[in-house]
C-alpha cells in the first residue's frame, strides 16, 4: 500500500522533537511504505495530530506519551488505530465520528537502552485495508553531555552563488564517535566526520554551496553529534537562500486547488497573480482565470482551460453556479496544456529562467489540449496561456478522490 504524509513542522532541538500535524494518504491495494510521493489514485487521507512532545532519545529512567488525535480527510471512512513494539499490540483505539483518540505511555527499561525502539502506527479503513507509520525513538544511557556551538556569525541568510562556511565548536563529557550534518534528514556525507585530534573537543568544518534549486527556500540543517555510548544530540540550523538574480518568472508553492464541490479552497487559477477563486463572483473575475480544476470519478483530478466545453457544460453549470456558471462567462481565457508522467522533482526545482519553463512546454512531444486529463502525485502540466505566456505545474500531492477533494500544487510561471 503506498502512501504520502507530509510532516508541517518539525523542531528538533536537546532531546525532544515537536510533531504537529502529519497527512497520512492511504492507498487501496497491497500495504508498502513509500518514502516519495503517492502514485496510486485510489487513496484516502486522514490527519494524524500528537498532541504532546515526542522525543527523538531517552533514557531507561524516561517514559514515552503518545497522545494521537486521528481524523478522517474527505471520504475516508477510519476504522482503529493499533500502536504496537516489536509486532505486540500496546494500544487499540476505534473511530467514533470518524476521528480517533489513541494514547498510550510506554516506561522505558535498562533492557532498551543502546536499541531504537521502532514503535509502529497502524490506521486500518472500513475496508480493512491499512497502513503503518513507524516512530523511531533511541535509547541511550544517559542524557547526551554533548555542547554544539553554532557561532554567532554564521548567516540565517545567504543568496545563491554564495557559499556557507564557518566552524562549530563541539565538546563531550565522553569521546565522540562521529558528527554528521543533515539537510532536512537526509545525511550530508562530504561533512560527516568519524576521526578527532581530540577525542572529546573538535573545531567542526560546517560547509555549503547552495545551488538554484535552493533559491527563494529555507534551508534546515541538522547537525548531530554521537558520544562512543551511543548518547546524541541535535543541533539545527535554518538558511534561507535568496536568489542572487532578478527571476524572469515567479514560482507559487503550496497551491491548494479545489475540485468542484470543494468549500475550502478556489477551482479557478489566476496565473499572474497566483491567486485562487471560488465560485461565487467568478464571472466578473473570468479575464484573470486561466486555469480550472475538477474531479471526474472517471480520471480523478484534472485542471483544464475555461473554454473547455465539458467543463461548462457538465461541472460549472448554469444550473448549479447560476450567474457564474462557465457559460455566462464574459471572458473564457483559452489556456492549452500538456500532462508529463517522466518528469522528476529535481528537474521541476531546477527550472531557472522563463525560457527553461517554455522549453518544457515545446519541447514535450505530449499533445496539447484543453485538459491536463487525470494527474497524480509527481505528474507535471506545462501550460501556454492566451496571452503566451508558459508555466509547469507540478502536483505535490492530493486529497483522497472527491469532487469535493483538491490538489496541491507548485507552479512556476513566466513574468
Amino acid at each position: 500500500m503506498s502512501f504520502h504524509f507530509t510532516l508541517i513542522k518539525e523542531v528538533m532541538k536537546n532531546t525532544l522533537t515537536k510533531w504537529y500535524v502529519l497527512i497520512f494518504v492511504l492507498a487501496l491495494g497491497a500495504c508498502k511504505k513509500d518514502e516519495g510521493e503517492l502514485q496510486l489514485p485510489n487513496g484516502f487521507a486522514v490527519n494524524v495530530e500528537q498532541n504532546v512532545d515526542i522525543p527523538y532519545a531517552v533514557t531507561s529512567k524516561d517514559e514515552i506519551v503518545f497522545d494521537l488525535t486521528i481524523s478522517a480527510k474527505a471520504e475516508a471512512k477510519i476504522q482503529e488505530a493499533i500502536l504496537r513494539l516489536d509486532e505486540v499490540d500496546l494500544e487499540t483505539a476505534s473511530a467514533t465520528a470518524n476521528a480517533i483518540d489513541l494514547k498510550y505511555t510506554y516506561t522505558v527499561t535498562a533492557a532498551d537502552v543502546g536499541r531504537s525502539l521502532i514503535f509502529r502506527l497502524t490506521i486500518i479503513d472500513a475496508e480493512g485495508k491499512s497502513v503503518d507509520k513507524d516512530f523511531t525513538i533511541y535509547v541511550q544511557s544517559a542524557p547526551a553531555d554533548i555542547q554544539v556551538s553554532i557561532p554567532a556569525e554564521a548567516p540565517n541568510e545567504v543568496k545563491d552563488n554564495e557559499e556557507v562556511a564557518f566552524t562549530v565548536s563541539v565538546t563531550s563529557e565522553n569521546e565522540i564517535r562521529y558528527i554528521k550534518t543533515l539537510l532536512d534528514q537526509t545525511e550530508l556525507t562530504d561533512l560527516t566526520k568519524e576521526t578527532f585530534d581530540d577525542p572529546k573537543e573538535d573545531n567542526y568544518d560546517f560547509a555549503y554551496q547552495p545551488t538554484v534549486a535552493d533559491a527563494d527556500k529555507t534551508l534546515s540543517f541538522t547537525i548531530e553529534v554521537m558520544d562512543v555510548l551511543g548518547n546524541i544530540h541535535r543541533q539545527p540550523y535554518s538558511l534561507f537562500v535568496e536568489r542572487s538574480v532578478e527571476a524572469d518568472f515567479t514560482a507559487y508553492y503550496g497551491v491548494n486547488m479545489g475540485a468542484q464541490f470543494n468549500t475550502v479552497h478556489g477551482h479557478f487559477f489566476n496565473t499572474a497573480t497566483g491567486e485562487t477563486y471560488v465560485a461565487e463572483g467568478i464571472a466578473a473575475k473570468s479575464a484573470d482565470v486561466d486555469l480550472v480544476v475538477f474531479y471526474s470519478s472517471g480520471t480523478g483530478y484534472n485542471v483544464t482551460s475555461p473554454t473547455m466545453a465539458t467543463v461548462a457544460s457538465n461541472i460549472y453549470t448554469i444550473a448549479r453556479f447560476g450567474d457564474d456558471g462557465l457559460e455566462n462567462w464574459p471572458v473564457r481565457n483559452q489556456t492549452l496544456l500538456k500532462k508529463i508522467t517522466t518528469f522528476t522533482r529535481e528537474e521541476f526545482d531546477l527550472l531557472a529562467s522563463a525560457a527553461d519553463i517554455e522549453a518544457v512546454y515545446e519541447e514535450s512531444s505530449a499533445t496539447a489540449s484543453e485538459s491536463s486529463g487525470g494527474l497524480g502525485n509527481g505528474h507535471v502540466a506545462p501550460f501556454k496561456t492566451a496571452d503566451g505566456k508558459y508555466g509547469v505545474l507540478y502536483v505535490v500531492n492530493r486529497s483522497a478522490n472527491a469532487n469535493s477533494g483538491y490538489l496541491i500544487v507548485d507552479i512556476k510561471m513566466q513574468k
